[in-house]
């Protein structure tokens, strides 16, 4: 895959730092593969708060590097399959309307647009939520949505999505 990246530090065992460099100036930014049970990591990733040495990932950069950003975390992310060839690694965008909708849908474009790719070393599955009469989902990610996984499919819509070695 021909995927625009910035270049990554490992910063701990499983987490690495990069850097966007945009329009509205330098940021530093954290992947993290938080591990939920065996083999089984949760994907986050966002701008580094120095002061609670947390990643904050509802802040919105608008550094004009979003496609680069996320080439930079899918490079991680097979980066770390490459290292941890048993994981599976899952990821959901925000899940609540407006806004913050548009990560998991540009999770969703970026899947897509690299799928036979993607297929041909891994395995990647999409995840519809069961969603209540206001069309939110019930429960905390992961482990308190309902739902079920399926093989990722173009044009189909997810609410989260994984991916692991074959």
């Amino acid at each position: 895959m021909n995927i625009k990246c910035y270049t990554t530090e490992l910063v701990g065992k499983t987490e690495f730092r990069f850097f966007s460099e945009g329009k509205n100036g330098r940021f530093e930014m954290r992947i993290s593969f938080e591990q939920l049970s065996h083999n089984f990591y949760n994907l986050a990733f966002g701008l580094w708060d120095t002061s609670l040495f947390a990643i904050e990932d509802s802040v919105e950069l608008r550094n004009g590097d979003m496609d680069k950003i996320l080439g930079t975390v899918a490079t991680a992310v097979m980066s770390f399959l490459e290292s941890n060839l048993s994981a599976s690694i899952a990821a959901s965008g925000r899940t609540l309307p407006g806004k913050y909708a548009v990560r998991t849908r540009k999770y969703q474009m970026g899947i897509s647009r690299n799928l036979s790719e993607l297929n041909a070393v891994y395995n990647v599955y999409g995840f519809r939520a069961v969603k209540n009469e206001n069309n939110e989902i019930s429960g905390t990610w992961p482990y308190g949505w309902k739902g079920e996984w399926e093989k990722f499919q173009v044009g189909s819509n997810y609410d989260a999505f994984l991916i692991n070695l074959k």
